[in-house]
C-alpha cells in the first residue's frame, strides 16, 4: 500500500488529482487527499471527469508496478455537496455509484449519529455481542441505554418480550462490583463515557497524529492545547462536539504534570495535589492580578 500512497501523492503534488481542505473559521487548513486503512483506500477529489481518468492510470502504473489488481468491483464513488449525474464518473473509474447514508468499518456514515435507525442497528448487535467500538464513538441517547440495559435484565433473569418473571436484585446493585456484593456487570451510560474519555486523554496527548491535526485544523483549541473549544452552534461535527461536551467532567478527574510549565494553569488546573490553588488560596486568587496565568510565569 506504501507503494500506492507514494503514487497517489504524486499526482497530487503534480496537479492532475485534487485534494480536500478541512478547514475552520479563518484557518488555512489542513489537506486531505487519500487515507489508508488496512486493504481500503479512501480517496478525496474533485467530481471531474479528468481527475478520475488521472485516478484510473495511477491505478493502471501501481497494478504494473507491483504485481497487484485495484479490485473496481468493489470499489464504489460517493458524491458529497453536490447534484451532479454519477454514470459518467464511475464509468471512468470503472466502478461503483454509492450513496449517502452508508456504513463503513461498521458505522454509519451520511446519518445522525442520534438517529434511531442507527441505533436500531446497534440494538440487534447487541443481542450478540457488547458493540465496544460503536460505544466509543457515539455518545449513546438515554433512551437507548435504557432499551439496551433491558435486554441485559431480560437474559439475566430469564424473561423477554412475551414474559414478565420479576427481577430480584435492583440494577444498580447488579452492576456493582464483585466485591461490593454485585456482579461486576458495566453500566452502559458509565462504560459509554468511560470509553469517549479515552479519546480526550489521546487528543491531549498524540500530537502527531492525523486524526488530532484533522481536528485541530477545524476547532480552535483551549488554551494549552488540551482539548478544542466548545462548539454551541450548528458549526462542527455532531460526533466530536459530543465528545468535547466531555471534556469538563473528564478533566475534573485529570491531574496534570507540570512539565516546564507552559501548558498548566497556576491557579485553575489540577497539579498540586487534589485541588487547583484557585479553591485553596481564593483570597490570594482574588488579589492575583493575572488570575490565567500558565506555572512557568510564576
Amino acid at each position: 500500500m506504501e507503494a500506492l500512497s507514494q503514487l497517489l501523492s504524486c499526482a497530487r503534488n503534480e496537479g492532475f488529482i485534487s485534494s480536500f481542505r478541512v478547514r475552520g473559521r479563518g484557518k488555512e487548513g489542513l489537506i486531505v487527499f487519500h487515507l489508508l486503512f488496512a486493504n481500503d483506500t479512501l480517496i478525496f477529489c474533485d467530481a471531474e471527469v479528468d481527475q478520475l481518468q488521472y485516478l484510473s492510470w495511477t491505478f493502471m502504473w501501481f497494478e504494473a508496478i507491483s504485481g497487484l489488481k485495484v479490485n473496481l468491483s468493489k470499489t464504489e464513488a460517493f458524491l458529497v455537496g453536490e447534484d451532479i449525474p454519477m454514470e459518467t464518473l464511475a464509468l471512468v473509474l470503472g466502478c461503483k455509484i454509492g450513496s449517502f447514508p452508508t456504513t463503513y468499518l461498521g458505522l454509519p456514515l451520511g446519518v445522525p449519529y442520534k438517529s434511531t435507525r442507527v441505533w436500531d442497528a446497534m440494538k440487534e448487535r447487541f443481542r450478540k455481542i457488547l458493540p465496544t467500538y460503536f460505544l466509543s464513538l457515539f455518545v449513546t441517547p438515554t433512551r437507548v441505554c435504557a432499551r439496551l440495559e433491558k435486554i441485559q435484565r431480560d437474559f439475566l433473569w430469564g424473561g423477554g418480550a412475551l414474559e414478565n418473571k420479576p427481577h430480584l436484585v435492583s440494577w444498580k446493585v447488579i452492576c456493582a462490583a464483585k466485591n461490593d456484593g454485585g456482579l461486576g456487570i458495566r453500566n452502559l451510560a458509565i462504560f459509554n463515557k468511560a470509553l469517549l474519555g479515552k479519546w480526550l486523554w489521546r487528543f491531549a496527548n498524540e500530537n502527531e497524529f492525523l486524526w488530532k491535526q484533522i481536528i485541530s485544523s477545524k476547532y480552535d483549541l483551549q488554551d494549552g492545547g488540551w482539548c478544542f473549544k466548545g462548539v454551541r452552534d450548528r458549526y462542527g461535527v455532531g460526533v466530536w462536539k459530543a465528545i468535547r461536551n466531555c471534556w469538563e467532567n473528564f478533566q475534573s478527574h485529570s491531574r496534570f504534570i507540570v512539565g516546564d510549565g507552559t501548558r498548566v494553569k497556576l491557579w485553575k488546573d489540577l497539579w498540586c495535589e487534589n485541588q487547583s490553588l484557585e479553591e485553596v488560596f481564593p483570597t490570594l486568587f482574588n488579589l492575583s492580578v493575572n488570575k490565567e496565568s500558565w506555572v512557568a510565569e510564576a
